[in-house]
C-alpha cells in the first residue's frame, strides 16, 4: 500500500483515477462537459439553415418563395448574399481557430473548470447580441465571437473528461459525450424546421443563448476541477481531497475501490516526469526511446481536425444550400436535411457499443473510406428521387459523425501528456478550423462555376482517402492504454 504522500503525488492521483470504479461522479462530469459540446453542435447546425433563409429574405426582413425571387429578378437584394454567407461561415471558423489556441493557454493555465466557464460565457453573451443584429455584417461579427467562445470550450470540454475516466471506459464515455453533443445537431435541425419558419431566425439565437446560460450555471455550481491538473500544478492537497471524496462516495455505494500499490506509482514515476511544458514541446522532432516524435503526433491531430471540419461543415452548413442549388425549395431542403441528420445520433449511438472493442485507427480509416464512397453518390442522385437522397444522406451522416466523434471526443487528446493536453488539442482544433474557413470558399466557387455539387464531394473524398493513408502510417493507437502509458518516454 502506498503512503499518503505517494497517493497525493501526480502519479498517485493518476493511478487512483485510473483504478476508480465508474460512479455518479463520472456521470455528472459526463453530462456537464457534454453540455458545452452540445452547445457547440447546436451552434454549428443553426448557421447553415439560417444562412439559407437569409439568402431568401429581403433587406426589410420579408422571407420570399423561390417563385417570388425569380419574379423580382435583379431587383431582389437579399439580407445575406451567397458571398456573404460564405464569409459568415468562414469568420465563424476564424473565431473557432482563435478560440482553439486560446483554449490551451486558459485550460493549462487557469484550470479546466475556469476555462470551460469563461469560454461558455463568451458564447452565451454573443448569442443574445446576435439575435438583435441589424444587418449581415453585424451578425457575421457576432458569429466570430460565438465561435471564439466555443472554439476554446470545445477542446477543453472534450479533453477534460479523458483526465477523469479510467482507461477501460475512457473511449466509451468520450463517445457518450459525442452522442449527447451531436444530438445538438438534431435538436438544432428541429428548431430550424419549426422555429425558423414560424417566428424567424432571431429567436433561434435566443434559444442558443438560453441553452448556453443553463450549461454555464450548471458548470459553475457542479463542475469539479481536474485532479490531474491540480496535482500537476502542485496543488496536491486539493487533488487528493477530490479523489478521496470520489473514493469515499463509491465505497458508501458498495463499489470496490482498489488500493494503489506503491510499485505501480513508482513505475509511473519512472516512465513519465512531472513538469511544466512549453508550447515548443508540441513540435519537438526528437524520437525518445525509438518512439514517434511529438511533432508527428501534433501534425496527425491537426490533420485529423482539418479533415473532420471539412467533412462535417460540408454536411451541416452546406447541405440546405446544396439541395437548394439542386432545385429544391428552402422548406424541402430543410426537411431533407433533418431526415438525413437522424443518422448522426444513430451512428454515434452505435459507436458507444464497439468503441472499446475496435482500435481507434481502424474506426477512423474505415469511416474515411465510406465517406469518400457515399458522398459523391449522394451528390449525384437525381432530384426526383427524394427517398434515395434521404437514405444515402442518412448513411453519409452516420459515417461522417462516427468519424467526427472518434476524432474529436475520443482520439484527439489522448496522445498528448497532461501538461500539454489542452494546448495540443487546442492547436490541432485551431489548425482544423482552417478547413472550416477555406472549404466554404471552394464549395461556393464550385457551385457558382456550375461544376456540380458532386465535385464538392469528390474533393472531400480525396481528402478523406489521403487522411486515411496518413493515419495508417503515422497514427498512434491508444485504445485500452492509460494516458501515462500513451505518453511514456515523451518527456525524457
Amino acid at each position: 500500500m502506498a503512503s499518503a504522500a505517494m497517493n497525493s503525488s501526480f502519479h498517485g492521483i493518476a493511478a487512483r483515477l485510473d483504478r476508480m470504479p465508474i460512479s455518479g461522479f463520472h456521470r455528472k462530469m459526463l453530462w456537464l462537459l457534454a453540455g458545452i459540446t452540445f452547445c457547440d453542435s447546436v451552434d454549428m447546425a443553426v448557421g447553415g439553415p439560417i444562412g439559407a433563409v437569409l439568402q431568401s429574405t429581403t433587406i426589410d426582413g420579408t422571407l420570399l418563395t423561390a417563385d417570388q425571387i425569380t419574379a423580382m429578378g435583379s431587383s431582389f437584394v437579399p439580407w445575406m448574399s451567397v458571398e456573404q454567407f460564405a464569409f459568415f461561415n468562414s469568420i465563424t471558423m476564424v473565431g473557432y481557430l482563435v478560440g482553439g489556441l486560446m483554449a490551451g493557454a486558459l485550460a493549462d493555465g487557469i484550470g479546466r473548470k475556469k476555462a470551460v466557464i469563461t469560454c461558455g460565457t463568451i458564447f452565451t453573451v454573443f448569442c443574445f447580441v446576435a439575435s438583435q443584429s441589424p444587418d449581415a455584417t453585424f451578425l457575421t461579427a457576432c458569429r466570430f465571437f460565438m465561435g471564439l467562445g466555443l472554439g476554446a470550450a470545445f477542446p477543453a470540454g472534450y479533453s477534460c473528461l479523458t483526465e477523469y475516466t479510467p482507461p477501460q471506459k475512457r473511449g466509451q464515455y468520450q463517445a457518450y459525450v459525442g452522442l449527447i453533443a451531436n444530438t445538438g445537431t438534431l435538436v438544432a435541425s428541429f428548431i430550424n424546421m419549426i422555429v425558423l419558419p414560424l417566428v424567424g431566425w432571431r429567436p433561434v439565437f435566443i434559444i442558443c443563448g438560453i441553452m448556453g446560460t443553463l450549461v454555464v450555471v450548471a458548470c459553475v455550481t457542479l463542475l469539479d476541477e481536474s485532479p490531474r491538473w491540480l496535482a500537476l500544478m502542485g496543488r496536491n492537497a486539493e487533488a487528493d481531497a477530490i479523489v478521496s471524496k470520489i473514493e469515499e462516495n463509491s465505497r458508501k455505494k458498495g463499489l470496490p475501490v482498489p488500493e494503489v500499490p506503491e510499485e505501480e506509482i513508482m513505475k509511473r514515476e519512472n516512465a513519465e516526469k512531472v513538469e511544466q511544458l512549453p508550447w515548443s514541446f508540441l513540435f519537438k522532432t526528437e524520437k525518445p526511446n525509438g518512439q514517434q516524435s511529438m511533432l508527428f503526433r501534433t501534425l496527425t491531430a491537426a490533420f485529423l481536425c482539418f479533415t473532420m471540419n471539412v467533412l462535417v461543415y460540408t454536411v451541416i452548413s452546406w447541405t440546405p444550400t446544396i439541395l437548394k442549388a439542386n432545385g429544391f425549395d428552402i422548406n424541402m431542403s430543410v426537411t431533407l436535411t433533418v431526415v438525413m441528420q437522424l443518422g448522426i445520433p444513430v451512428g454515434v449511438g452505435l459507436l458507444t457499443f464497439y468503441v472499446e472493442k475496435v482500435n481507434r485507427k481502424t474506426i477512423l480509416i474505415v469511416t474515411y473510406i465510406l465517406v469518400a464512397i457515399c458522398g459523391p453518390i449522394w451528390a449525384s442522385l437525381p432530384t426526383d428521387n427524394t427517398v434515395l437522397i434521404m437514405v444515402f444522406g442518412f448513411f453519409l451522416c452516420v459515417f461522417t459523425f462516427t468519424n467526427s466523434v472518434t476524432t474529436a471526443a475520443i482520439y484527439l487528446s489522448e496522445p498528448f501528456p497532461t501538461a500539454a493536453r489542452i494546448r495540443g488539442a487546442g492547436v490541432a482544433n485551431a489548425f482544423g478550423r482552417l478547413g472550416g474557413i477555406f472549404s466554404p470558399m471552394w464549395i461556393s466557387a464550385i457551385i457558382a462555376s456550375g461544376a456540380g455539387t458532386i465535385t464538392c464531394y469528390l474533393v472531400n473524398g480525396g481528402l478523406a482517402i489521403c487522411m486515411a493513408i496518413w493515419l495508417a502510417v503515422f497514427g498512434v493507437e491508444t485504445r485500452g492504454r492509460t494516458l501515462e502509458e500513451i505518453t511514456a518516454g515523451l518527456l525524457d
